[in-house]
């Protein structure tokens, strides 16, 4: 028989219509013996209800208080509430990530892939950051010898055109921009000075298309940031220490990392706000190219004409047959012998072809030859206009004494190449071979990678943090269920990670066969005649591993959304309500327990710690992740100023002891 004064009392601090309500009737309507299966605050066994006494075993519970025993009864009222404080105002905020793919499929798979793999959609976001910085950094030191007295004096607008050049690279992250030199094409773009106009307006529309920080935004994050601070702050008031509240705040904490660091992060970057605004502007103002010689003095430039310098397309890059290169000429082959052979219907060149700031981790290699590409042209240029060197092998006899860039950068194809050094030996390549990529590229991964596992695992980590220390302590369903989601998101990011690798040396392979023989046609079918390429077993390995380890990648990416919404959903609707979730089964087993006979006042002093730490730990990642972005994505003349404020930052952190 049990203690009913103890039994009165706690049923009066029992939350009424709960389960543990329920379970604790039904303890008492039945032929149960309250001198055994019961539990004290640290799980060991009790011989009598009291005010000791915290719960009942699992076995007990499972007797008594089972799923037939206590029917599954859906509660709209505490559905509704959960939903609208913890969940949708998260899940809302999914259409605030920068997707801009151009597909709704595509944008369905990046919003998988960001839901999915928290770690993922950091990296890229930081890998951008980081790149832009090197950009910012490097087209400085170009800005400031573009506005050198010599240079200005000679080529007074080049440096206009480093400054275009620099907004294109910190914008082209999200789409795979290529350098060609077909019929001359980029080195006209950087050399001649006609183009001054089409660099102007590529500039400019860049700038207007770029998605910036809006009050509808703001006020979205704003909202939603306040709704789920005040529900905290009652939840502190009225229920700390109930193990549901405890769950529904873990849960709402684990997408804590949508909203301060990922979109206010990719906002404070600014991306382009559609797939094709790049491609836009680049094509949308007709440029000069100088002519294949011959050309007769007076001569040399084209009709303005759409431009094929810089252009967004995948794949290889088309290079010039090295006997016309020598002679000026800069024809190339049809560009679709470079349409690849997919593997089992999949593309082999990876997640690098596909539009969208998502997808900048595919693109890290590629984007730094790019702009390696570029930032040499433009200083072979200027090391040339410093010297006072004219771009005609055979100067005109009309020549005027004074240099300028109008009179002495005049040439064919051959000559103006030659200017900024992109000559025979010079190839413009889309993928760098292995031994040209600078440690400083390898250094800015594992930086972002360091951020990436930070925010996955300290945003994450404080949900398995409330769920588990909460009583009755332990790893459960919820804590189980968090754990489960990151090692699944980070997961899907390492294999997505490799298999950009590995697509990058599927590449590179492929790109070395049509280096040598520019008029290779790769395709399935090649046209009859053509010289054609067949994969070794060893490329078709490497072709098939990447493609498997995407598709798997993907796939744990895909199912870790759908186990995020579904474990939510089950938490809001009562499905961890059982005696194995409650008495956290998965890591204590039969030893497990739950909480039945305890209070507000006893739960509160038990939750507090985990509750505050918990919270405290989310906000704090946030806060120096989202302190990382914005500090990465200054300009650089606040550089001294961020670095003034980093130093504050750190010192206060060594202060606090984190």
């Amino acid at each position: 028989m049990a203690n009913q004064t103890v039994l009165d009392t706690i049923t009066l601090e029992t939350i009424p219509k709960s389960w543990q309500s329920d379970c604790i009737a039904q303890l008492n309507s039945t032929a149960y013996d309250w001198t055994h299966g019961l539990v004290g605050g640290h799980g060991q066994a009790l011989s009598g209800l009291t005010n000791a006494t915290w719960g009942i075993t699992i076995e007990t519970c499972e007797k008594y208080c089972n799923h037939i025993k206590i029917p599954f009864v859906f509660d709209f009222q505490s559905f509704s509430s959960s939903m609208t404080n913890y969940f949708l105002p998260w899940l809302a905020l999914t259409a605030q990530l920068p997707f801009e793919t151009g597909d709704f499929l595509t944008n369905a798979m990046a919003f998988c892939m960001a839901v999915g793999s928290p770690a993922l959609v950091t990296f890229s976001l930081s890998i951008t950051i980081l790149n832009r910085y090197w950009v910012r950094k490097e087209f400085d030191d170009l800005q400031t010898k573009a506005r050198s007295p010599t240079v200005r004096s000679r080529y007074e607008i080049f440096s206009d055109r480093v400054q275009a050049c620099r907004l294109i690279l910190q914008e082209a992250q999200q789409v795979p921009l290529r350098v060609c030199q077909s019929r001359g094409y980029f080195s006209s773009l950087i050399v001649l000075p006609e183009n001054a106009a089409w660099w102007e307006r590529v500039e400019r529309r860049l700038k207007s298309t770029r998605r910036n920080v809006t009050a509808s935004l703001v006020a979205q994050m704003a909202f939603a940031g306040i709704a789920y601070l005040f529900t905290v702050i009652a939840s502190f008031q009225a229920d700390l220490g109930d193990p549901a509240t405890a769950l529904q705040i873990a849960s709402g904490s684990i997408w804590i990392w949508l909203q301060i660091p990922i979109i206010a992060g990719w906002i404070t970057v600014g991306t382009q706000y559609s797939h094709h605004s790049i491609e836009d502007a680049l094509r949308a103002e007709p440029a000069f190219r100088a002519l294949q010689p011959p050309v007769q003095h007076g001569a040399e430039l084209s009709d303005p004409d759409e431009q094929a310098g810089l252009v967004v397309q995948p794949g290889l890059n088309p290079l010039p047959h090295n006997h016309q290169t020598a002679h000026g000429g800069f024809d190339v082959a049809d560009i679709r012998r470079l349409e690849l052979p997919t593997w089992l219907g999949a593309e082999v060149g990876g997640d690098e072809r596909l539009k969208g700031p998502i997808f900048n981790y595919a693109r890290l290699f590629t984007w730094w030859q790019l702009a390696s590409s570029i930032d040499h042209a433009l200083f072979e240029t200027m090391e040339n206009v410093t010297r006072g060197v004219i771009c005609a092998r055979t100067p005109p006899p009309t020549l005027p004494g004074k240099w300028t860039a109008e009179s002495h950068l005049r040439g064919d194809s051959g000559e103006v190449a030659t200017y900024c050094n992109l000559n025979i030996n010079s190839s413009i390549l889309a993928y760098p071979e292995w031994s040209t990529i600078p440690s400083k590229v390898y250094k800015r991964i594992f930086e972002a990678m360091f951020v990436a596992l930070f925010l996955q695992w300290g945003t994450t980590g404080a949900s398995i943090m409330i769920a588990y220390l909460t009583p009755t302590t332990g790893l459960g369903c919820r804590s189980g269920s968090y754990l489960l989601y990151g090692v699944l998101g980070t997961s899907s990011w390492l294999l997505l990670l490799v298999s950009m690798l590995l697509s990058h040396e599927v590449m590179l392979r492929y790109q070395i066969e049509h280096h040598n023989n520019p008029t290779t046609d790769f395709r399935r079918h090649p046209d009859p005649g053509a010289r054609t390429y067949v994969r070794t077993w060893s490329h078709s390995t490497l072709c098939g591993l990447a493609v498997v380890l995407r598709v798997f990648g993907k796939f744990l990416a895909i199912a870790n959304t759908l186990f995020l919404l579904a474990t939510s959903l089950m938490e809001f609707v009562g499905g961890f309500n059982n005696c194995w979730c409650m008495g956290n089964w998965i890591g204590m087993g039969n030893e497990g327990w739950i909480v039945l006979f305890k209070g507000a006042d006893a739960l509160s002093a038990a939750a507090s710690l985990p509750w505050g730490g918990g919270l405290a730990l989310a906000l704090l990642v946030c806060f120096l992740s989202y302190t990382f972005f914005f500090f990465g994505s200054l300009k650089t003349d606040d550089d001294q100023f961020s670095k003034k404020i980093l130093t504050i930052l750190v010192r206060w952190c060594l202060g606090m002891g984190i």
